[in-house]
């Protein structure tokens, strides 16, 4: 019982969501640029994603990296990325303004 405790007590200390880095964020995220837009204000047929809500893009981002969503050219550009980094660039689109 002793060690369920104590594995649960470590457990509950770790911090399953990065924290955000505001210049990591930016940086990753200036590669959306050339098809989102600066900031990601998309003028073009690309969707506009300044101030998505963080959860909801971070979870549109692993589908896209898990093959759940297959259309454009998304699921090819995600690979790259680490889900730490793509969980950076959620923070960053949802902390800009709309």
């Amino acid at each position: 019982m002793k060690k369920l405790g104590l594995l649960l007590l470590c457990l509950s200390s770790l911090s399953f969501a990065a924290e955000y880095d505001p210049v990591k964020g930016e940086m990753l995220s200036l590669s959306c640029t050339s098809c989102h837009g600066t900031e990601g204000k998309s003028e073009a047929i690309t969707p506009y994603i300044a101030g998505m809500g963080k959860a909801n893009m971070y979870q549109i981002l692993l589908d896209f990296k898990s093959g759940k969503r297959t259309e454009t050219m998304m699921q090819k550009h995600v690979k790259g990325f680490t889900d730490e980094e793509l969980e950076q660039i959620a923070y960053y689109f949802s902390s800009v303004k709309r």
